[in-house]
């Protein structure tokens, strides 16, 4: 019991320390070397630890993030699939994995796996709320609700964390809390809602070192933009959000905002600059959630 005890508080520990949209952040943890991609210094290290040492899951908590941050879903079940019927694990690590197995069996289309996991994620996390009071653990509770179709449970829940913990300095925090309440307008219609959080999450997280955070926030503002026409601003945000990928590890990405530059220019009336933007997207890159819009841009410019 000791040992299980032992353990469980080296996993909170560990996972608290610096807990973001997803539990951990493999953004941070790369950016201790520069020499090697940030999944194969990750899967180093993975290797080079003690299996189910406290150190072991951290990183492997890394992994499964480094997955999810590139919607690379196949991998992350994958990974997370292994740990979903151990409960010998540690709390936060036990509620990552369902959290992670939820999420990419419900991408994968599986959804009634995902909401199975969804559940036990919540009802996880709830008590890990209820013990320790972490902000971060809110936003995840609201998150799941949100996932799975609880929008006005989820709002209420975010609600619920910006009153209880709006004086935190954290930036991460307020740029996870902003996100999600952008999403929940959206999803709700309120397009005018979700630009005023859009342009707080964008704030915040500008006053980090963190990339692809930033170039994620930037994106869905301009994307904001655009969707209320306002084509000058989409397109000068979508133009600084490029400023913060990286052209090899995030290939999908970039070819999705310039396909949204070309869209935006033709839609303000500007073919030529258009036409400039979209001979820069390789189609080999575009996934089949924007296969449309690259095939219509393809016929009109």
């Amino acid at each position: 019991m000791k040992k299980k005890l032992a353990m469980l508080l080296l996993g909170l520990s560990s996972f608290n320390a610096s807990a973001s949209e997803n539990f951990s952040d493999h953004e941070m943890f790369c950016e201790r070397q520069s020499q090697i991609s940030c999944l194969d210094y990750i899967n180093q290290q993975l290797a080079s630890s003690e299996i189910g040492s406290a150190r072991w899951y951290e990183i492997k908590s890394y992994q499964l993030d480094y997955f999810y941050d590139k919607m690379e879903f196949q991998a992350l079940k994958e990974s997370a699939e292994p740990f979903i019927t151990s409960e010998e694990l540690p709390v936060v690590f036990q509620v990552q994995v369902y959290f992670y197995y939820a999420k990419s069996t419900h991408y994968l289309g599986d959804s009634e796996t995902g909401h199975k996991y969804a559940t036990k994620a919540f009802e996880k996390l709830q008590a890990i709320f209820d013990s320790f009071g972490n902000p971060m653990r809110m936003v995840e509770l609201a998150n799941l609700q949100f996932v799975f179709g609880n929008k006005e449970t989820a709002l209420q829940i975010l609600d619920r964390a910006e009153r209880r913990f709006g004086k935190s300095k954290d930036p991460i925090f307020h740029f996870e809390l902003a996100s999600n309440k952008a999403n929940v307008f959206h999803s709700l219609g309120d397009i005018d809602g979700a630009l005023v959080n859009r342009q707080i999450a964008a704030d915040w997280i500008l006053k980090t070192n963190h990339n692809r955070k930033i170039s994620v926030a930037l994106g869905n503002l301009a994307r904001t933009h655009q969707l209320l026409a306002d084509y000058v601003k989409a397109d000068h945000v979508y133009v600084q959000s490029l400023k913060f990928m990286d052209t090899d590890s995030d290939r999908n990405a970039v070819a999705i905002y310039k396909l949204r530059l070309a869209e935006i220019n033709w839609q303000a009336g500007k073919p030529a600059q258009a036409l400039k933007w979209f001979k820069q997207v390789h189609k080999e890159d575009i996934r089949q959630s924007h296969a449309k819009l690259y095939a219509h841009l393809s016929n009109v410019l």
